[in-house]
């Protein structure tokens, strides 16, 4: 018995947290959603192209940086091309997320606000996922290591390598999302406050070298790895040239911000977790301020987490159109707090002389309360990501018309065609949003597209966008509309799929 009981003891709290990661992580696995969301199909056909021999930015255009693609690299390389192993590897970085913050949380604040925290946020994540495979879930693990670095550097023997690692994890984050930095930004700031009131100018230039030392490491190791691939002019062009233009160009009054980020908190709210995060936001102000002794051992953390939570908002409002999976950044800091808000309702009401089983019944009704608001929302998620085949009568027409070394382009943003077909793009733009953007195209840009398109003759070209002209640029030059003829004299109209217009390549010219 006694045996069993260490095993319970040993077990529980990792078999909680898998069964709360694979809970969460059902809807979205192959078993349940066949096929994927836009996002997420660039990554598998980065991915995939990847392991044959293709390098991102130079034979596969997208703005994301590289961090995303070689996770999925290895996933499909793992589960021998399938999505079975990118989706492994979700699970994994979802599990160490959800458990690096359950002992956090744990450790400051006990076992039910960690359990209760641990609920909250994951409840929360389900409508964030939009089918999973997202930038923003793979620097969960890393946000949440930093918040442990940064409490473990307090009272660590070792502290020179925790600001080493801290540096080295932002840096792996950044190059994975950019603005999912935040949480680095907060330490940086906390530090600096720190040794400089306390006159620490020495340790604050000894810790900031290092965390500087960390980031630039990795920085470092990406930028020389694309320059000895002579790729770095496309690496840069792409991951950041483009987000810049991008951003200035979606810029935006104080109002609209605003609105877009009230928009995109409003999934954190149906959970609770939002309200629930705030209130312990406000508690962790209020016992700052009273100095009370019970915080004292927290206190680095909390000020970290205050000042966190509004630079997330920041950062995400950078853009002026959010998305959902956006806000996963805010899951560990607001996970904190919802930890803050239970202890402290916990700590007010130790005092009280409430019967076991009454307090038991109250924990178990809130619990059950929270778990039966978000039941529809996670059924719904389930039946949406089941029924999500519109792509498919295309991708089977796809591989019975062509044969496996045959291109295919698809005009518009719909690379995981591409990839559930596995049929490569005849260019490196699979999707021509990079054309699109005033102020990063250029001709010589455009006229690669038209090159690369001509020369490799893809077999079918399908028109998946029928709000926008084929071959309609911002910039266009008489050796443009010489190739865009070309194009529509040699690419014949087939069939119509789902709205979807197909057009195969054609020795002759088409008839009128």
């Amino acid at each position: 018995m006694s045996l069993l009981r260490n095993i319970i003891d040993q077990t529980w709290e990792k078999l909680l947290v898998l069964c709360g990661a694979l809970c969460v992580l059902l809807p979205t696995s192959p078993l349940n959603m066949p096929y994927a969301y836009r996002d997420s199909g660039v990554f598998l056909y980065m991915g995939w192209r990847i392991l044959n021999g293709e390098l991102p930015y130079r034979d596969v255009w997208d703005h994301k940086p590289p961090v995303i693609f070689y996770i999925n690299a290895l996933g499909l390389a793992l589960a021998n091309n399938s999505r079975w192993g990118v989706w492994l590897i979700e699970l994994a970085a979802l599990f160490l997320a959800a458990y690096l913050g359950f002992q956090l949380i744990k450790r400051f604040f006990g076992v039910f606000p960690a359990v209760f925290s641990l609920m909250l946020w994951l409840l929360s994540l389900v409508p964030l996922l939009q089918g999973g495979n997202f930038t923003t879930e793979y620097t969960l693990p890393l946000q949440f290591t930093a918040f442990w670095l940064a409490y473990n550097s307090e009272k660590s023997e070792n502290k020179d390598w925790h600001f080493f690692l801290i540096g080295l994890t932002g840096a792996i984050a950044f190059f994975t999302k950019q603005t999912a930095i935040g949480i680095w930004i907060a330490i940086m700031i906390y530090l600096t406050l720190r040794e400089l009131t306390s006159g620490q100018i020495r340790q604050w230039g000894r810790e900031t070298s290092l965390i500087f030392l960390g980031g630039l490491t990795v920085s470092g190791m990406v930028v020389v790895f694309f320059w000895l691939q002579d790729a770095l002019p496309e690496f840069w062009s792409a991951a950041f040239e483009y987000n810049f233009i991008y951003a200035s160009v979606t810029s935006s009054g104080l109002a609209t911000r605003l609105d877009s980020i009230l928009n995109g908190i409003k999934p954190l709210t149906r959970t609770g977790l939002f309200q629930i995060s705030l209130a312990g936001y406000v508690c962790a102000v209020i016992l700052i301020l009273l100095k009370r002794n019970s915080i004292s051992k927290m206190l680095p953390l909390l000020f970290i987490g205050l000042l966190n939570l509004p630079i997330e908002l920041m950062l995400i409002g950078i853009s002026r159109k959010t998305y959902p999976h956006y806000f996963m950044t805010m899951l560990p800091v607001l996970a904190l707090f919802a930890g803050a808000a239970v202890w402290t309702v916990i700590s007010l009401t130790s005092k009280w002389k409430i019967p076991v089983l009454l307090r038991n019944a109250a924990v178990a009704a809130v619990t059950g309360f929270f778990i039966w608001n978000s039941f529809y929302n996670y059924m719904d998620q389930l039946f949406i990501y089941r029924k999500f085949t519109k792509h498919e009568t295309v991708i089977n027409y796809i591989k019975d018309a062509t044969a496996a070394d045959e291109s295919v382009l698809l005009w518009g943003a719909e690379t995981s065609v591409n990839y559930f077909s596995q049929r490569k793009s005849p260019t490196r733009f699979t999707y021509q949003y990079a054309l699109d953007r005033e102020g990063y195209v250029n001709e010589e840009l455009i006229i690669e597209f038209f090159d690369d398109v001509i020369q490799n003759r893809p077999r079918l070209i399908i028109n998946t966008n029928s709000s926008k002209p084929m071959y309609e640029f911002p910039i266009r030059t008489d050796s443009m509309d010489e190739q865009t003829t070309y194009l529509r004299s040699h690419y014949c109209a087939m069939q119509e799929i789902d709205s979807w217009t197909v057009y195969e390549y054609s020795e002759n010219q088409c008839d009128p």
